[in-house]
């Protein structure tokens, strides 16, 4: 822990030289000034070893008292040889001392005597220094070390190369080694840097108790003045500015320079573009923890009453009104309010924590107190906290509240049920609202909107009823009630096999959209029936845009991720689509999203049949099928319903898939499901032919040749016939066009698969072999294990052994597959999750989970090493 390297301090190398050159010519004076801690004591014990292996006689003091005496015996005796006096800590020397020095100092430069002569800079023995000065004596001023020193010292302290936070308390030592070793040492004893390979970082999991001695005591050797300005400044937070301190003390930025000046060469604080800086949050919490609480909460009131008062940005009030604010402080309270307004959609969270806060200050008899349930309710929707909301609002309307109020509490409980998959009870207080002569113009719609969609969940007739009568009414401009009513009719002829109809419908509910409250549901409900249709780069363009929108509603970062999810799925990125629809799980389940519980299941379990995970795929269509009913807001009844049969034919056989498509699910046949999900009319083709069954096979053959026909513009819907058809004629041309037809890898693999089985029974053996392998290399590329297996079992039959398929490297750069290396190279330019996110259309939990994976293969940590490795790739 001595930062040293081979036993030489680091970072004097230069004043080391000089002073060999003086040693050298064997006379001559040498002043030496630094303030403490430079290593003064440390380079003249240096410079003294060094002459002495030389051949000079060395003579120093040692301590001030000894230093008469030295000088005594100087002036008497007779050098035979060279000499080199070293004097340290002149600055404590006695006035007799100095002038007794001053004396002898003339005739030592006709003799081979070298003067190393040492002070503290400022602090005394100043007309000696001059009177040396002038004489030629030789000046050599300690400065503290430099940025690349101390990089280097630091990392011999520390046993690592430094992360960004160990160099930033580092910095707080000023450039002083003798600072920088005291405060390495109290790290080293406080267990606080931890190394990881090459790499030192601090700890955060235990309390530094020596270091924050170590830095108190430095903050204490600061003017009253100047620790009584960084006691307000810390409440202002990490970063502050300097006139907010000024107006702070009832002062001016001009009277505060000196102090300002004292923190900033102390090493507390630093100079920033824009704002000073507490050097490292240690020190800012140290500085903010020596305020009596009492104290602190009336200075965090002080500060965002000032700067409500000047009308700055009132969430950056309320983050200090939120520690300061007390019971029945109306100013204060209202900032809560204002800034919880203010960020209600752009930082739900924020917006839930200042609002229910508002509403604790709130004296029950306030005429407020209604008022801020509202916001306090509608926040916490905001932030995803349906049951908390809900029984706020219900608390609140089992009191007497006045009719505008309540009807406001009404409609969010409405809200919250619908959210909750409790579509009747949603649609039963939106039609009672309804009912009521007095309700608020600017409820009306919402209270429409929220009606609509629990009815699209609890009784499409009358949704469909409903919502073609808002289209025959609102005419005119855009507005939210008829976005929805033509979301609603988009759902129901998607369901009904109308893609045409649906995608016209949901493009003009997506254009008439006027408002970020409605949690973009329009938007992803086209991208829902693009990616049907297999429309990627205008289904990716809408996704994208649902995801950068304005509003950071909870809901509508949980709904994007269900809907990302499933075409994720469906164009062959199964392990990112996983990520998507395990996160909407846990955070809908969290959150009491109810209804968005079923379609992110309904995607693992494809995706779980597909890797071949038969338990989970049971597991998730249990959940679903005993959770709630499936609701068809987001995704078709229809594609829940295949999920099941798909899911009881693996697991259970064919006559448990085709007794559950009879019994249970008799109109699946005849519904929308060949032109959301086209893949799946082979499926059914192919396993009616398996159980015999020629009446379903045509039944499927039917109704997908029909959905071509009614919608010849698209590809897919026709593709998915063509395969239909050519399964059941046995039409090896159809199903190989098919196979070039179909959008996407799934639905081409199954195609070139059933082309493979059909020449397998032909003579044209090298065509079922080629059309086999190429639909595995299509599930090899999509990562669907269970099917790549199945063709792996195929070839084999026909007398084909296929190696497995090729192994990346565990770790290195060629061990990152496409994607990762995309995003490792966005990261080396910068770019964060989110702006990486929104280039590459996932995410942005997505893009954690593909960097944890790159860390791993790399062996790293972070983004900085990723940014350095990258670096030297290239």
């Amino acid at each position: 822990m001595s930062g040293n390297r081979d036993g030489v301090f680091r970072g004097r190398e230069g004043e080391r030289e000089l002073l060999n050159g003086v040693l050298d010519a064997g006379s001559g004076v040498v002043l030496v000034d630094g303030a403490a801690g430079t290593g003064k004591t440390r380079l003249l014990a240096e410079v003294a070893a060094v002459a002495a292996r030389r051949g000079f006689e060395v003579a120093t003091a040692q301590d001030e008292l000894d230093q008469p005496f030295l000088l005594a015996r100087l002036a008497e005796r007779e050098p035979q040889c060279p000499t080199l006096v070293v004097l340290d800590d002149l600055h404590l020397a006695e006035p007799g001392t100095l002038a007794a020095l001053r004396a002898l100092l003339p005739a030592s430069t006709h003799e081979k005597v070298v003067w190393l002569l040492a002070r503290r800079r400022g602090e005394g023995a100043d007309r000696l220094f001059a009177a040396a000065a002038q004489r030629g004596a030789v000046r050599v001023e300690l400065r503290p070390l430099t940025d690349n020193v101390i990089a280097d010292l630091v990392t011999d302290l520390a046993g690592g190369i430094p992360d960004h936070d160990l160099r930033a308390l580092a910095s707080t030592a000023q450039g002083n080694p003798a600072a920088l070793i005291s405060l390495f040492t109290a790290l080293r004893e406080d267990g606080q840097v931890e190394i990881s390979g090459e790499h030192a970082s601090l700890r955060g999991d235990r309390a530094p108790r020596r270091t924050e001695a170590l830095l108190r005591d430095r903050v204490g050797l600061l003017s009253g003045k100047a620790r009584h300005l960084l006691q307000v400044a810390s409440v202002l937070g990490p970063r502050f500015e300097p006139g907010d301190v000024a107006e702070m003390l009832a002062s001016s930025t001009a009277i505060l320079l000196p102090a300002l000046d004292e923190v900033i060469g102390a090493g507390v604080v630093t100079s920033l573009e824009d704002r000073l800086a507490f050097r490292h949050e240690l020190v800012w919490r140290l500085v903010a923890d020596s305020v009596p609480a009492p104290v602190r909460r009336a200075l965090h009131r002080e500060a965002g009453e000032m700067l409500l008062g000047r009308g700055d940005c009132a969430v950056m009030a309320a983050q200090h009104l939120l520690h300061g604010a007390q019971r029945g402080d109306v100013r204060s309270i209202d900032g809560l309010v204002a800034a919880a307004l203010a960020v209600l959609w752009t930082a739900p969270d924020a917006a839930a924590e200042l609002a229910v806060r508002a509403l604790e200050l709130t004296d029950q008899s306030s005429a407020s107190l209604v008022h801020r349930t509202v916001i306090a309710v509608r926040a916490l929707i905001a932030a995803g906290k349906l049951t908390a909301a809900q029984a706020l609002a219900q608390d609140a309307l089992s009191r007497q509240v006045s009719p505008e109020p309540a009807a406001k509490l009404r409609h969010c409980v409405a809200t919250t049920t619908l959210l909750g998959a409790q579509h009747a009870e949603s649609v039963e207080i939106t039609e009672e609202l309804l009912e009521e002569p007095d309700l608020l113009p600017e409820l009306v719609p919402w209270v429409e909107i929220t009606r609509m969609m629990a009815l699209l969940g609890h009784d499409r007739r009358r949704a469909e009823e409903l919502a073609e009568a808002v289209v025959r009414t609102h005419t005119g401009s855009p507005d939210d009630v008829l976005a929805t009513a033509l979301a609603v009719l988009a759902a129901i002829a998607r369901d009904t096999g109308q893609p045409g109809a649906a995608l016209e419908l949901a493009r003009e509910a997506a254009q008439s959209v006027t408002s970020h409250d409605l949690c973009a549901y329009p938007q992803l409900l086209l991208a829902t029936i693009l990616a049907g249709l297999r429309d990627f780069p205008e289904c990716d363009s809408v996704v994208r845009r649902a995801r950068s929108g304005p509003s950071s509603v909870v809901t509508k970062e949980l709904l994007t991720s269900v809907v990302q999810a499933r075409i994720l799925l469906q164009a062959g990125r199964i392990e990112e689509a996983a990520v998507e629809a395990r996160n909407a799980v846990s955070v809908a389940e969290e959150t009491g999203h109810a209804a968005l519980v079923p379609p992110a299941l309904a995607v693992l379990a494809m995706v779980a049949i597909h890797t071949g995970d038969l338990p989970a795929a049971i597991e998730h269509v249990e959940r679903y099928r005993g959770q709630v009913p499936v609701d068809g807001i987001i995704f078709s009844r229809a594609y829940y319903q295949w999920a099941d049969v798909l899911v009881s034919y693996v697991g259970f056989g064919l006559d448990k898939a085709l007794g559950l498509l009879t019994d249970e699910y008799p109109g699946l046949v005849a519904s929308g499901l060949f032109a959301e999900e086209p893949r799946a009319a082979g499926w059914f083709v192919r396993r009616a032919l398996e159980a015999g069954d020629e009446r379903l096979a045509k039944a499927v053959v039917d109704r997908a040749e029909r959905l071509a026909e009614e919608n010849p513009g698209f590809r897919a819907v026709a593709a998915a016939a063509l395969h239909a058809r050519g399964l059941l004629d046995g039409d090896a041309s159809l199903l190989e066009l098919a196979s070039q037809q179909h959008r996407d890898l799934w639905a081409r693999a199954n195609a070139a698969e059933d082309l493979g089985v059909l020449l397998t029974s032909s003579s044209d053996r090298t065509a079922s072999v080629k059309a086999l392998e190429n639909a595995l290399g299509s599930y090899r590329e999509i990562g669907a294990s269970r099917d790549s297996a199945r063709v792996l079992g195929r070839l084999r039959k026909l007398g084909r052994r296929r190696r497995a398929a090729p192994v990346r490297p565990s770790s290195g750069w060629s061990s990152l597959d496409d994607t990762e290396r995309a995003i490792a190279n966005l990261v080396a330019k910068g770019q964060t999750n989110r702006q990486i996110s929104t280039q590459l259309f996932m995410s942005p939990h997505t893009v954690n989970f593909h960097l944890r994976k790159i860390f791993r293969k790399l062996g790293i940590s972070s983004r900085v090493e990723l940014v350095m490795r990258s670096r030297d790739d290239q």
